[in-house]
């Protein structure tokens, strides 16, 4: 069953991995990583992207 020919699997996926990806990321933190997570729920692929595009990922530290 599906809606148009998307299964609930492909919905699924859309839905769960970008919001994943947001909770376990390393460029958000608190209440930031709180408002990227609900942007990501209410537009997914819009917030997923703005997401990607704004913040930054983790640096690692220079060793000396």
């Amino acid at each position: 069953m599906g809606f148009g020919g998307i299964s609930i699997w492909h919905l699924l996926i859309v839905l769960a991995l970008p919001l994943l990806h947001v909770v376990i990321s390393n460029r958000s933190h608190g209440g930031a990583k709180l408002g990227w997570s609900l942007a990501v729920v209410f537009f997914p692929l819009l917030g997923y992207i703005i997401f990607l595009i704004v913040t930054q990922p983790a640096k690692k530290a220079e060793q000396s």
